[in-house]
């Protein structure tokens, strides 16, 4: 597997969710779309007054973001005991502790998620624009989205025209992290355009669930795609957000299907489209 792929499989891992439900409660925090339960963003600071805030806090995060929004893990720290462990640990959550603490983005994110600081909306917006780390440009974006401020929809377009990837995907979550109905456009456009199927799938169940039925029809396309990792994720998100019919196609590719983790995906999304199984 390439660097590139296991790179876009981490993205993809943050993304993929077992259950779409929104938070409750008197102060919910808002979920990002499509994000598995180990790995969603809690984005705390939304349920703080204003006012109950430490500054201090805010200082460190800002202190971070100037200073290491270059790092990554050095090939010295892979080779720590600590990072070592979480290396063996091969299940969902074991990846999901990896990530959290070799990509700094992440934690960056759920610290500065929803910041309505002026000096560190402000840096934040910098670091998505001008940032020489892609992962922490990521990073600020999905965090700025989190205000649900649309001041920030021209920021996000333009990063959707970024050669890189990861910088797209990042954009692609924080529209969906914004959850306006004015992101639909940009959504279905991604879904249709990008040039990495990753991005065009995960745009795809974005507009479908924000009632754009063509993201649904892409889905379709690609669930018996030649690549197993495409039909594998195209199923995924059909078991999302399917219903009567989308069982029995899925049901039926079950007879076809070689692919063990595909097989395995299709297992799952019947199990979630279990309820609209017509007897």
């Amino acid at each position: 597997m390439t660097r590139k792929m296991s790179k876009l499989i981490v993205l993809l891992l943050m993304a993929m969710t077992p259950g779409l439900a929104r938070a409750q409660g008197s102060n919910p925090e808002p979920p990002s779309p499509f994000q598995d339960d180990t790995l969603v963003i809690k984005a705390p600071r939304l349920r703080i007054k204003k006012t109950g805030l430490d500054p201090q806090i805010n200082a460190t995060l800002l202190r971070l973001l100037r200073q290491r929004q270059d790092a990554r893990l050095d090939n010295q720290a892979a080779l720590d005991a600590s990072v070592g462990n979480l290396n063996k640990l091969s299940t969902l959550t074991g990846y999901a502790l990896k990530t959290r603490y070799t990509e700094l983005g992440f934690l960056l994110t759920e610290g500065l998620a929803g910041v309505t600081d002026f000096d560190l909306a402000n840096e934040l917006e910098q670091v998505a624009r001008l940032g020489k780390n892609v992962q922490t440009r990521a990073a600020a974006m999905v965090a700025l989205a989190y205000t649900r401020d649309l001041r920030y929809l021209s920021l996000l377009q333009g990063a959707q025209q970024d050669p890189n990837v990861t910088v797209r995907f990042g954009a692609l979550e924080a529209l969906l992290t914004l959850d306006n109905p004015a992101v639909i456009f940009q959504v279905s456009n991604a879904a249709r355009t990008d040039s990495s199927i990753a991005v065009q799938l995960y745009a795809a169940a974005g507009s479908w669930k924000m009632g754009d039925i063509y993201g649904r029809e892409i889905l379709l396309r690609h669930y018996q795609d030649s690549n197993w990792f495409v039909r594998a994720m195209a199923t995924h998100y059909i078991g999302e957000l399917g219903g009567a019919d989308e069982y029995r196609r899925l049901f039926s590719q079950l007879n076809f299907e070689d692919n063990p983790q595909v097989k395995a995906e299709l297992c799952s999304a019947l199990l979630r489209l279990q309820r609209f199984k017509q007897d």
